[in-house]
């Protein structure tokens, strides 16, 4: 993998990483995803939650690139909820909250299952 020529590559596989690799490699980039560990990619945060206010805002534009967060957070989630209800409609939103080992996972396979998408574990 040294000795390849790569179109882009993604230092850090974060939910930001897996979705800048994803992207590009869906684009028909050859791309290259560095890690420091393969166990730990798609890892979610104590508070497995993924929407709400400001951060559904950016699942729903991710997932409008062609993106995997939504899509995981669905098959990962242990709870739905619309948030706000009780204000007017421009402030309702949907949030779930997820099973953090099954959201890795999902991660992990959906990344791996990317054509063009390559990995390189450092360390």
């Amino acid at each position: 993998m040294i000795n390849e020529t790569y179109d882009v590559i993604v230092v850090g596989a974060g939910h930001a990483g897996n979705e800048a690799a994803a992207a590009a490699a869906n684009l028909g980039s050859k791309t290259l995803l560095i890690t420091m560990n393969m166990e730990t990619i798609g890892k979610m945060s104590c508070n497995p939650a993924m929407g709400g206010i400001a951060k559904g805002q950016i699942v729903r534009e991710i997932d409008a690139l062609g993106g995997y967060s939504g899509i995981i957070a669905d098959k990962s989630a242990i709870q739905f909820k619309m948030l706000n209800l009780s204000k007017g409609p421009a402030m309702w939103s949907p949030r779930t909250q997820n099973d953090r080992m099954l959201f890795a996972e999902e991660r992990r396979l959906c990344t791996r299952n990317t054509p063009n998408l390559d990995f390189f574990k450092i360390w």
